[in-house]
């Protein structure tokens, strides 16, 4: 058992210290310039705002779904997962309304707590119960301390996103090795592989936003597009509850 633990130690050591040589990231304003810009109703950006929506929905019925969790500590889990949902959509939405820095801090702490439980959760079903509940608690507070450190950083002048693009992009890496060193002790195998599916196709519908919305004949954004299949990924999430 520990070493199967030491290898998801060392990976994840390996990239501290790859990010340290590689030395501060600032966040590219290009970020912002999203496809779809339209307005309508007075709304600015109007799908890429509207299409949070759903997040709220999961938020909901994952909250739902939730409360009948015996286990007190996976209850804990799931809640501030689900919460995590609800406030995405309000985050993402206020940042899509007015995207600039300032308000991408809205949007991505409560991307940060989602992930983060998420991965405390896979801990927890695989690793060890105990574990899992206190790197729930730890992951968390990193995960809003990364956000808080960026837009810190971009006010000095010194922008850097390396801190929060390892606790967005390591527990890419670190799940799946997770779930192939150890067995789970919920039979999730189907939602997990839909939820790295979702999140891929989103990965690939954000990096190519304004070609996607090229291809539909600017019917519909890569980035609205993003909001979607992540929305997607979290129902699978509402899924795993109910086992």
């Amino acid at each position: 058992m520990f070493r199967k633990q030491y290898i998801i130690l060392l990976l994840g050591s390996l990239c501290v210290v790859a990010l340290i040589i590689l030395g501060p990231v600032p966040q590219d304003q290009n970020y912002h310039d999203f496809a779809d810009q339209r307005k309508l109703w007075n709304v600015p950006n109007f799908l890429n705002v509207v299409t949070n929506l759903p997040f709220a929905l999961v938020g909901f019925f994952g909250l739902k779904g939730a409360k009948d969790i015996k286990v007190k500590e996976l209850r804990h889990i799931f809640y501030t997962l689900f919460i995590g949902f609800i406030l995405v959509t309000l985050g993402s939405g206020y940042y899509h309304w007015l995207p600039k820095n300032a308000t991408l801090v809205y949007d991505r702490i409560p991307i940060t707590i989602i992930l983060m439980s998420f991965f405390a959760f896979i801990i927890y079903s695989s690793i060890n119960e105990t574990i899992g509940y206190n790197a729930f608690w730890i992951f968390n507070m990193i995960g809003v301390i990364s956000v808080i450190y960026w837009i810190v950083s971009e006010k000095l002048g010194k922008g850097d996103l390396r801190w929060y693009g390892m606790v967005q992009f390591f527990p890419i890496i670190a799940m799946p090795l997770i779930l192939i060193l150890y067995k789970p002790r919920i039979k999730f195998g189907k939602e997990i592989t839909l939820i790295f599916l979702f999140f891929g196709f989103a990965k690939f519908c954000e990096t190519f936003d304004k070609e996607v919305y090229g291809l539909l004949d600017n019917i519909v954004s890569g980035h609205s597009l993003k909001h979607l299949l992540m929305a997607a990924a979290g129902y699978e999430i509402v899924v795993i509850t109910s086992k």
